[in-house]
């Protein structure tokens, strides 16, 4: 069986585990830890794999914790194939130290309906390539390099049988100085985290409980605690079991790594003192080729499936519309033939509307700049109305900010909402109510805030209204009136033209009698004909006086 070889390092030991690997069967062949005291690592190892006769042989290397940012985040429901452009978008928000170039790989933790949690890793390159030089110095060609805790729990979670689907699982492997925490619910890691462990030891245990406790609660542990495990020996970690159990009131027991996997003979009289501490490595070399799902690898990250190009489609996608052209420059060239006389003629009728579409051009430049200008004028009273009747209701969304600008030089304005909702399926319903031909809507990112409230899920959505539609809008409302109501007006023109005698007081025609003169441009004025006013003649009836208020009053009484 071809030998593999696991090994990780920090600033107080340096750890390595040989076996021989044949699918999902592990035999332990190697198994040291070296305390590296202020010496160069590069020869420490050098001289182990030496020593062991493990100089050509595939290398894996677990990084702690410490070595990677970690974040758990929550995205919407995504086909599988979608998430790592996903994540390579989020990381960009959420990791205080991830860049373009940073090296991104996650792990899923729960799926649903709702969405997507996971904890995601980014390391930066230069970090990597420091690590690939280490090994590069001795010889070792390196196939994965990991994240410790999830190796250690990859180990546990396939290999044991106790392994629980119902309530939480703490997992602890104790270091020289420090402690890796890893809690698992169900048959998924959901939380990791590395503490600082004091130098005394008496102090150890009380620190390591507390602890314990803390990550508990950031893990959002509200169900049952079904055990707590300590990677190791019971006779190296019998303190640390009985605060443990003092602390929690659970289960906890300790666990020897090597008692998951096969060990040859000759290696099991040999094995180190604190066996937990090789647990991150024997879960690698387990995890390699049976549940390499499980792990984060920052040299094979998740990447979008690359689907191969289809070459026989793409002769025909570009040939068929080739032949096309070809067919329809023919056609043209045929017809060209019998239009000439029909371009000369038209040619002359041209020549002729020149000058006429010189004056054009002059009036539509003048025009078009004063359009321009009316393109930033965006009606948000209008804007403000839609966006009421197209609104889920409030027991599914709220609104929390609202900002309008708009873009003098290129005209239209941008609405910028901000707000929650309890379930990020409306976030999709309300961009396709509010997307039309004139609105352009952008979603800016969507997150799930760990809370009681019922809108729990955060949105932010950018609606753009486009310069044309507030010119078609600014247009209709110039269009002239319908034959009912111009027939209208010009009644109402006739009517309000014919005079009043001068004798007569202001207050002899009611104002309810006399109909109210419609407003007019004075192109529509000019366009109308005159009324001539109508003479009255001498010989006719007087005027009677005109009622007073009171005589008006009692008549109508």
């Amino acid at each position: 069986m071809p030998k593999k070889l696991a090994l990780d390092w920090d600033d107080d030991e340096l750890r390595i585990v040989a076996a021989q690997c044949n699918g999902s069967s592990v035999k332990v062949t190697n198994a040291e830890v070296i305390a590296i005291g202020g010496g160069n690592l590069v020869d420490i190892l050098r001289n182990a794999l030496t020593r062991h006769g493990l100089e050509k042989v595939d290398g894996l290397v677990a990084l702690g914790r410490s070595k990677a940012e970690l974040r758990d985040l929550q995205l919407p429901p995504v086909p599988d194939d979608e998430l790592p452009d996903m994540v390579r978008f989020q990381a960009t928000r959420s990791f205080a130290s991830a860049g373009e170039n940073a090296i991104l790989d996650y792990l899923i933790t729960n799926r649903s309906d709702r969405g997507v949690e996971m904890i995601a890793a980014a390391i930066a390159p230069a970090k990597l390539e420091s690590i690939r030089q280490i090994c590069s110095d001795v010889n070792l060609a390196v196939s994965r390099i990991t994240l410790r805790p999830l190796d250690a729990a990859a180990l546990y979670l396939t290999r044991a049988k106790d392994v629980s689907a119902q309530g939480d699982t703490v997992l602890i492997d104790l270091l020289a100085g420090d402690a890796e925490i890893v809690v698992a619910r169900g048959k998924q890691v959901v939380f990791v985290r590395t503490v600082k462990l004091p130098s005394s030891p008496e102090s150890r245990p009380s620190v390591l409980a507390g602890e314990l406790r803390r990550s508990l609660v950031a893990a959002g542990s509200t169900g049952t605690l079904a055990k707590v495990i300590l990677w190791g020996r019971e006779s190296v970690h019998h303190a640390e079991v009985e605060k443990i159990a003092e602390a929690t009131g659970s289960e906890v027991s300790t666990l020897d790594p090597f008692s998951l996997v096969e060990v040859e003979p000759s290696a099991s009289g040999s094995l180190p003192l604190h066996s937990g501490r090789l647990a991150p490595l024997i879960g690698l070399l387990v995890a390699d080729q049976s549940a390499p799902e499980r792990l984060i690898d920052f040299l094979n990250p998740r990447k979008r499936i690359e689907i191969p190009p289809n070459h026989a489609k793409t002769a025909l996608l570009i040939g068929a519309p080739i032949a096309a052209m070809l067919l329809l420059g023919y056609l043209v060239y045929k017809q060209l033939g019998s239009l000439d006389s029909q371009i000369a003629s038209l040619k002359t009728e041209i020549a002729g509307l020149e000058p006429q579409v010189k004056t054009a051009r002059v009036s539509i430049d003048r025009t078009e700049k004063v359009d321009v200008y009316l393109d930033g004028d965006v009606n948000w009273l209008a804007e403000m109305k839609r966006l009421a009747e197209v609104m889920p209701p409030s027991d599914k969304l709220i609104l929390k900010a609202m900002n309008g600008s708009v873009d003098q030089r290129k005209g239209g304005g941008r609405l910028t909402l901000s707000g929650a909702v309890t379930d990020p399926a409306i976030i999709e319903q309300f961009e396709s109510a509010m997307r039309d031909g004139a609105h352009e809507v952008v979603g800016d990112g969507t997150s799930e805030q760990r809370s009681e409230d019922a809108y729990r899920w955060t949105f932010s959505e950018t609606v753009s209204v486009s310069a044309e539609s507030v010119r078609n809008a600014r247009y209709e409302g110039l269009a002239p009136k319908d034959e009912t109501s111009t027939d209208a007006a010009s009644e109402t023109a006739n009517v309000a033209a014919v005079p009043v005698a001068a004798d007569a007081p202001a207050e002899e025609t009611p104002s309810r009698d006399v109909p109210l003169e419609t407003e007019k441009s004075a192109e529509e004025l000019q366009a109308e004909p005159q009324v001539e006013p109508v003479p009255v003649p001498e010989t006719s009836t007087p005027t009677q006086e005109a009622p007073t208020p009171e005589a008006v009053t009692e008549t109508q009484a």
